[in-house]
C-alpha cells in the first residue's frame, strides 16, 4: 500500500487546463508606496502615493488595483507663476501596472478633487487620466504626467522617487 501512494505521487501531473500564466486571480496587496518629485522646465511636482493591488497575472508581471494619492504642482511662466498656481490634486485611481524587474509600468485613470490657492479658481472634481515609468524599487527615475484635459490641470515631469515596491 505504502508503494502504491508514493508510486501515486510520483506519477501524478497538474491538470494543465487548470493551470494557465495568463489568468487573473484575486490578490489584495499592497503594490507601492512612494514619495516622489519630479520636474521639466515650466512645472514642478511633488506627490505621494498609495497603490493597492486587487488583481494580479499568475507570473505576477502585471497587475490591477487602485491608488491614492496627493499631487502638489507649480506652473511657472519663466518670470511668475502661472495665473492660478499652484494646484493639489487629491487622487483616486483605477491602475493597471507592469513590473519587469527594476522597470515599473502604470496607467492610471479616475476621479480627482482639484483644488489652487487662488480664490478666483473654485474647488472642483474632475475626471483624470495619468501614466507613470519608475526604474528602481526602493530609489529611483520616475517620469510622470497627468491631465485633466482642461486649462491648468496638466503636468509632465521626469524626476526622482524614494519608497516601497512589491517586487
Amino acid at each position: 500500500m505504502i508503494l502504491g501512494i508514493f508510486t501515486q505521487v510520483n506519477y501524478s501531473q497538474v491538470d494543465s487546463s487548470k493551470y494557465d500564466d495568463k489568468l487573473f486571480y484575486f490578490n489584495p496587496s499592497i503594490h507601492s508606496i512612494q514619495i516622489d518629485a519630479t520636474s521639466i522646465v515650466l512645472m514642478n511636482q511633488i506627490g505621494g502615493e498609495f497603490d493597492f493591488d486587487i488583481y494580479q497575472l499568475k507570473n505576477k508581471n502585471f497587475c490591477v488595483g487602485t491608488r491614492i494619492g496627493i499631487e502638489h504642482y507649480y506652473l511657472t511662466n519663466f518670470v511668475d507663476k502661472y495665473y492660478g498656481s499652484p494646484f493639489t490634486d487629491y487622487n483616486f485611481f483605477a491602475r493597471m501596472s507592469n513590473v519587469a524587474g527594476d522597470l515599473s509600468t502604470s496607467f492610471l485613470i479616475g476621479l480627482t478633487y482639484y483644488t489652487t490657492d487662488e480664490n478666483y479658481f473654485p474647488s472642483k472634481y474632475l475626471f483624470r487620466t495619468g501614466f507613470e515609468i519608475r526604474y528602481g524599487t526602493i530609489f529611483g527615475f520616475i517620469l510622470k504626467g497627468s491631465t485633466s484635459l482642461k486649462k491648468n490641470t496638466s503636468f509632465i515631469g521626469l524626476g526622482i522617487f524614494i519608497g516601497y515596491n512589491h517586487n
